[in-house]
């Protein structure tokens, strides 16, 4: 059974000003200053791939839990990385083939959360000539607030003409009522807008229980942990394929050298360390192109063995 302390939800490492920011979801930002689209393409087969950059997360270091804090301290310095805050970029991606337009993740929307220069997936998805009408299919990897929050807005489903493809273990998760009951209070606002997204698409909801194929090519793959439903999206474009592997990690310098390492925001740490360790030998053996949500921009690379663990190297792919 999940254990829902403030720690399943990343609370136990968060400032004070961050919890406060936190209760008060879904409160939508008003007017703070985004920065311009920044987009990177790339042909994936049959599909052309658009990284969507949302914005700089404001990660702190001690949302991680490693086993030994001094080994993540060298792991750091080794990276030139110092200091308590971690800034994380968030990115969500677009599929385009003839005749269909599959959204990746929504990014954080106008949600009033992580401070300003965030929510700039929607600017964009407007730069690329992409109305919110024109996407067919929207695949949520999970249900936490970058991912989700761009995907409702003040008059409801920002996607009136998508399908939204989850896993249904996400959906029974953050839509229990007995569960958001039992869970703290500063995480009751991601229950209340999960089920805002559930209540805002209704019945075009397509619920996953496993590894299934969402449209020609596209399959999401179950790896829980970080959350009880997060999964993975393989694209096998015909001459090209890719992982967009979401929230398996969260720094591409933590998590590759020390795999192991638990975060704030997983509800169940010791179950997303082994999805993370089977799909990093995955990638590793096969040589895989992965996409990921918080890896530097454009969020495209590989993953090599590194002795004993693992590492990230970014990946040209045009």
């Amino acid at each position: 059974m999940t254990s829902l302390s403030r720690r399943s939800f990343g609370l136990a490492a968060l400032s004070a000003p961050a919890l406060l920011t936190a209760t008060t979801l879904p409160a939508r930002a008003d007017g703070h200053a985004k920065g311009a689209p920044a987009l990177f393409d790339a042909p994936i087969g049959t599909y052309r791939m658009t990284s969507l950059f949302d914005g700089m997360g404001p990660l702190q270091k001690a949302m991680f839990k490693p086993a030994d804090s001094a080994e993540m301290d060298a792991v750091l310095a080794a990276a030139g990385l110092s200091g308590e805050a971690m800034p994380a970029p968030i990115t969500a991606f677009l599929l385009q083939s003839e005749d269909r337009t599959i959204l990746i993740d929504s990014g954080l929307g106008d949600l009033d959360m992580f401070g300003p220069g965030l929510g700039r997936v929607s600017d964009g998805l407007a730069a690329m000539g992409v109305a919110p009408e024109d996407v067919d299919l929207v695949i949520v990897t999970h249900a936490h607030p970058d991912h989700i929050g761009g995907m409702v807005g003040a008059n409801g489903a920002v996607f009136p003409n998508a399908e939204v493809a989850i896993a249904q273990a996400e959906i029974d998760f953050w839509g229990d009522a007995g569960i958001m009951a039992q869970a703290p209070e500063e995480a009751q606002g991601l229950f209340q807008l999960a089920q805002g997204v559930y209540s805002a698409y209704g019945d075009r909801l397509i619920p996953i229980t496993a590894d299934t194929e969402v449209a020609p090519g596209i399959t999401m793959e179950l790896s829980p942990g970080h959350t009880p439903g997060h999964a993975l999206v393989h694209i096998d474009g015909g001459t090209r394929e890719l992982l967009m592997v979401a929230d398996t990690l969260h720094s591409s310098v933590v998590h590759t050298a020390l795999p192991d390492t638990g975060f704030g925001f997983d509800t169940d740490s010791p179950l997303a360390a082994s999805s993370r360790r089977r799909v990093f030998d995955r990638a590793a053996a096969d040589n895989l192109l992965i996409a990921a949500t918080h890896v530097p921009f454009p969020g495209i690379g590989r993953f090599v063995r590194s002795g004993e663990a693992y590492a990230y190297v970014p990946a040209s792919v045009m």
